[in-house]
């Protein structure tokens, strides 16, 4: 069959260029060559398209067997070339999942809290290197400052405890209560600030409250002002169970049972925000992520930051940078974070290297996600033919011909020439040729040429 397909590329070929002296200069191509955004999201497709049937097979996997329902978005070379909705959003009324689904974030909140700490530095309103009671004067730890707090490393007690202790009322508290409580009862923290890191929701309901007292407004205010509502997240908010402003829309959670699903209810530590919080569909966290790669809303100057560890006394490293977890996958930097809050567990991982991102979003508890994740990581990366194949593509376009078999050359050299896919390389001559790059088109095809040339001698 797939001699077959080569067959019928290489005819069509043939038709489309039989004639018509296609030898160029390669590097000449006019300002109409320019390819659209959309042709460069189809193109990115067509480079990937083994991929793409890899990642469809292992979601039928994943919601037969696994019982996945949710969201998946995979971007490669920074474009979304996998989108889809698996199952149910609810389970119980079998109401399916679609891309419009909202979905409580869970931890992966806390970058969305350090990006309005990071905008009030740009605007020098405050310095991440303040002390918190400079702005939350009767908080009882007076060393800590809000880098401890980004990183973690405060010592702070926990503010889940403080509610089931001390919160005796019949509503939720909110952040200021939180403070409140945080001054009343004087818990003694962990240990001193900076001295190790601790995983602390505390830490990031207190950044939300720097917000808070620094703006004047609640941090779903600030972020809509400063961060949703300029990169057109539309479905994106702040979700307190006490702000009567917020109109819930996401989804409910629930849990996986041996006979089925059962809601989850809402306990009263859904009234603090900054820990989590932030609700969203997959399409505006992908809104998100390629905001990232800009300086707007935030610099590439200060995201270096964000996106880098810290060391504790004695030269410990804390792969934690601000409201990003980090890691490495294949020696390349990865900057994530997951999120579990009642029902909802969600995964976001972004490698900037390649500009590749996975999304995974789901609501009913099942423990998945993480394994989902590392499949889609193997799919996505490892595959040398793609990324022989799509280097010589990227020649082709960008240089031209001769550029392009140059680097072939050096594949043959390093006895990879079997990885060259022409079967993809066709696919985009043609891809082309449809578009109205008939330059670009014909460059492909000749590279096409001097490889099967290759190939017989």
């Amino acid at each position: 069959m797939r001699q077959l397909s080569r067959l019928i590329l290489t005819l069509l070929l043939t038709l489309f260029f039989a004639g018509n002296g296609y030898l160029t200069s390669g590097t000449g191509f006019e300002e109409s060559e320019i390819l659209t955004g959309y042709e460069e999201l189809e193109l990115n497709k067509i480079l990937s398209a083994d991929k793409l049937e890899r990642l469809d097979s292992l979601l039928d996997v994943f919601e037969t067997s696994r019982q996945f329902h949710g969201n998946v978005l995979v971007a490669l070379n920074g474009y979304k070339v996998f989108e889809r909705s698996v199952g149910y959003a609810d389970p119980l009324k079998k109401g399916a999942v679609t891309p419009a689904s909202v979905y409580q974030l869970a931890s992966v909140s806390k970058q969305f809290t350090a990006a309005a700490i990071m905008l009030l530095q740009e605007d020098n309103r405050l310095d991440i290197d303040d002390k918190v009671v400079k702005y939350i004067p009767e908080l009882p730890y007076k060393d800590v400052k809000i880098s401890h707090l980004l990183h973690h490393t405060s010592g702070l007690p926990k503010y889940f405890y403080l509610i089931d202790k001390y919160w005796g009322k019949n509503y939720a508290p909110d952040n200021e209560d939180i403070i409140y409580l945080l001054k009343r009862y004087k818990i003694p923290a962990f240990f001193k600030p900076g001295l190790k890191y601790d995983y602390s929701n505390t830490g990031y309901v207190v950044l939300a409250t720097i917000v808070e007292r620094i703006t004047g407004m609640s941090l779903n205010d600030f972020l809509q002002r400063r961060v949703f509502i300029p990169l057109g997240m539309n479905n994106t908010y702040v979700y307190s169970s006490v702000d009567t402003s917020i109109i819930k829309k996401h989804l409910d959670g629930y849990k996986s049972l041996r006979t089925g699903y059962a809601r989850i209810s809402e306990t009263k530590s859904n009234g603090p925000v900054g820990d989590k919080g932030v609700c969203t569909t997959i399409e505006d966290l992908f809104l998100w992520d390629q905001a990232l790669y800009t300086d707007s809303p935030i610099s590439q100057e200060l995201l270096k930051k964000a996106f880098s560890p810290v060391y504790c006394p004695g030269g410990k490293e804390v792969p934690y940078g601000y409201g990003f977890r980090l890691r490495s996958y294949n020696d390349e930097n990865v900057v994530y974070h997951n999120g579990v809050w009642e029902g909802f567990r969600t995964n976001f991982h972004r490698y900037p290297a390649h500009r590749n991102t996975i999304i995974v979003l789901n609501n009913t508890s099942t423990r998945v996600n993480h394994e989902l994740v590392s499949q889609i990581e193997s799919i996505i990366f490892n595959t040398p033919a793609d990324d022989i194949t799509r280097t010589l593509v990227n020649y082709a376009l960008e240089m031209g011909c001769e550029e392009a078999y140059d680097y072939y050359q050096s594949v043959i050299d390093s006895g990879q020439s079997e990885m060259v896919d022409i079967e993809r390389l066709a696919e985009v001559c043609l891809f082309m040729k449809s578009s109205g790059k008939i330059g670009k088109s014909r460059e492909i095809a000749e590279l096409i040429d001097k490889i099967r040339g290759e190939e017989q001698i």
